[in-house]
């Protein structure tokens, strides 16, 4: 029954019309180091005109995002005055990008993380405020509260018209607010994306990667021999799918997409490299779940990432992310991140790796979870979950840990002998 269930689901979405986001969006203006960025840090006011395209800006300071001071992962450090505890409010930012043909694009997202307010112009007309009193905004007018803690990691999302683009060169002006002048970090860094069609915004599952995903969302279990490739989406348990593919989740939806996804591609020639194809299956598995722990771990000895995704979820829910830019976005990564990371990187690393979700705890309490598990050729299996750091043997014989392994309708899913099969 089971199986004509599953087969059912592949018939229904084996319809879904593929589509290409990759084609579909344009990044305008690139994250960190792809950007050069013209910057005026002298603490002076400037015109009104500094947001226009055609304003002078020749002696301005150049430098590669992320922008300012008192942070780490800068690529320019910006000057903040004489007096560190009288630091200047304000700094201003441009950046011309080019746009051959602007009727084509109908939406525009801006990804962005600043530290503390910041306003965003196009073209000389304000598009983005956030941090900041209503009303004219002035040299000296400050934030109206400081950013802090996990905060200060997230990049938030803001969807605007294309009514102020032109044809060719436009121009990106930003406003940098502090809340004090004792403020201690200045962070700019953004990426800017046009979208050809408001559908083209919504992730879509595609028919190669639809096995996979359906598996995953019907049944909890992505097996070894099915491989994630581009166009799988996942938005947790909650997510729901229409006849075209298109997915919806009160979660941020996680989307597979080498094309378009810089970070994963570095990920995946770690996991390819000669230093990792030649251990064997279990010390290799093991060095891939210790990088993408490193890789998605907030802060070296700080591994508590709920915070961050928790507001990663109430910036991007219901929105397409990129699985490699899930640390980039908040800071963090939580367990279906890394378990979704993991089994990427184990398929393209020549292991059979399956991607697992259930609940992790006992009767009393309990929570989702998502890992993974590697199977060898001679039978054996081990239980990896990089977000507990946890990497054993799975035997006849019970662990403690293994116990704590549940079905989504709280059932051991290691029972007593190992199961041959996945337990929904």
């Amino acid at each position: 029954m089971r199986r004509i269930q599953f087969q059912c689901l592949l018939l229904l979405i084996g319809f879904f019309l593929q589509l290409s986001q990759a084609n579909a969006e344009s990044t305008l203006i690139k994250f960190g180091k792809e950007t050069e960025w013209k910057y005026q840090d002298d603490g002076k006011a400037l015109p009104p005109d500094w947001v226009q395209p055609d304003y002078v800006d020749a002696k301005w300071s150049r430098g590669l995002a992320p922008l300012g001071f008192g942070d780490r992962g800068l690529n320019t450090l910006v000057r903040f005055g004489e007096d560190p505890q009288n630091k200047q409010i304000t700094t201003y930012f441009r950046r011309a990008f080019q746009v051959e043909d602007p009727d084509k694009l109908k939406k525009l997202v801006l990804l962005i993380r600043s530290d503390d307010g910041i306003v965003v112009y196009l073209n000389g007309k304000e598009i983005v405020r956030h941090n900041l009193p209503q009303g004219q905004i002035k040299w000296d007018t400050r934030a109206i509260q400081a950013i802090g803690g996990v905060l200060e990691r997230l990049y938030q999302r803001f969807t605007v018209g294309t009514d102020h683009f032109v044809s060719g060169t436009n121009l990106l002006a930003v406003e940098v607010h502090q809340a004090n002048p004792r403020s201690t970090d200045l962070f700019l860094d953004l990426e800017l994306r046009g979208y050809q069609d408001e559908k083209e915004l919504r992730p879509t599952l595609t028919p190669k990667a639809k096995p996979a995903a359906v598996a995953y969302h019907s049944q909890h279990y992505v097996d070894p021999k099915l491989k994630i490739v581009d166009g799988y989406v996942d938005g947790g348990r909650g997510m729901q799918l229409n006849d075209q593919g298109q997915a919806r989740s009160r979660r941020e939806l996680l989307i597979v997409d080498r094309s378009r996804d810089e970070s994963l591609r570095k990920h995946l020639e770690f996991a390819k490299s000669d230093d990792i194809k030649s251990l064997e299956p279990v010390k290799r598995a093991f060095r891939l779940a210790k990088y993408i722990d490193q890789s998605m771990t907030l802060e070296k000895d700080n591994r508590s990432t709920m915070a961050a995704v928790v507001l990663m979820t109430r910036e991007y829910a219901n929105e397409g992310v990129l699985i490699g830019d899930v640390t980039r976005l908040c800071g963090a990564g939580v367990c279906r991140h890394r378990a979704l990371l993991f089994k990427i990187l184990a398929d393209e690393a020549g292991l059979d790796v399956a991607l697992v979700r259930g609940n992790f705890g006992d009767a009393q309490h309990r929570e989702g979870h998502a890992w993974n598990e590697l199977h060898l050729k001679d039978g054996r299996r081990y239980l990896v979950d990089v977000m507990h750091r946890r990497f054993e043997l799975l035997s006849p014989e019970r662990s403690e840990v293994s116990r704590r392994y549940l079905t989504i309708d709280n059932k051991p899913w290691y029972g007593k002998p190992e199961p041959n099969e996945p337990k929904p």
